[in-house]
């Protein structure tokens, strides 16, 4: 369940279904029940059903909504949507009926395991893309070669593709790689010897889409160390105890003081 400025209700945003059955199983539509008497639908698959295989997972997503409605009228279920006492789960039209699903899927994120072990570490992955199209940390230059029926393609090029054959008819120089207008004269120069056959060409320098990617990680670069199981799991939990108890000191500290002014 999500919230958003977009619009006034909460609404289903994600709905994640896995069949642990060693068959297959038709769903006609998926529905959320809310108490005992309220259907919110999720979705209807009746002109085409959705067939979950055996071990299958089925992940969709929805956007905020305008508003509930029931027959000719609007229905405000804020109410018991955010009650926590009002019972909640998911409901299955199915070929073999009425299926009331069981349980939430059990997902497992390791920031729940870095309070309770703070040498715990979540890295992620920083990408830097351009038409669905990854850009490595060594690529200097992305070109977009646009063709007569308007297709794309996208080239990234590293520093030193000058000594390798990119292209067909030609090959780039090191002082064509020495700037974006360098490139881009060293392109239509090609263009007009008929060595490079486009409707057009995008030179993008990649300096800027880096930084902006990377302007968030302002802290120094470090190496990973290694800690061993001994480490992690005693002296890890051992100091997340103490920061745990310090901050609680701290917070404590900070508490009679506000009272005391």
């Amino acid at each position: 369940m999500s919230s958003s400025r977009d619009c006034n209700d909460k609404y289903i945003s994600s709905i994640t279904l896995e069949n642990l059955k060693d068959r297959a199983v038709t769903v006609f539509a998926i529905y959320l029940r809310v108490g005992h008497n309220y259907y919110v639908e999720v979705e209807n698959f009746e002109a085409k059903p959705l067939i979950l295989k055996s071990y299958e997972t089925h992940q969709q997503d929805y956007g905020p909504i305008q508003f509930y409605g029931i027959n000719t009228n609007r229905i405000n279920l804020n109410n018991l949507l955010n009650d926590h006492k009002v019972k909640k789960c998911l409901v299955l039209s199915t070929a073999d009926g009425k299926y009331v699903v069981p349980s939430s899927i059990r997902m497992w994120n390791p920031v729940g395991d870095f309070f309770r072990n703070h040498l715990t570490a979540v890295v992620h992955p920083v990408h830097t893309t351009y038409k669905e199209k990854y850009i490595g940390e060594n690529i200097k230059y992305v070109i977009e070669f646009i063709g007569e029926n308007d297709s794309s393609e996208v080239i990234p090029i590293h520093p030193e593709d000058c000594r390798l054959k990119m292209f067909r008819n030609f090959n780039l120089t090191q002082e064509s790689l020495e700037s974006r207008s360098s490139l881009t004269a060293y392109l239509e120069e090609q263009m007009k010897t008929g060595t490079l056959v486009c409707k057009k060409f995008l030179v993008h320098d990649l300096e800027g889409w880096k930084a902006r990617t990377a302007e968030f990680y302002t802290g120094k670069t470090f190496d990973a160390k290694y800690y061993g199981p001994l480490k992690y799991h005693f002296l890890g939990r051992l100091l997340t105890w103490y920061s745990d108890w310090k901050l609680k000191q701290e917070n404590a500290k900070r508490r009679v003081k506000q009272r005391g002014t």
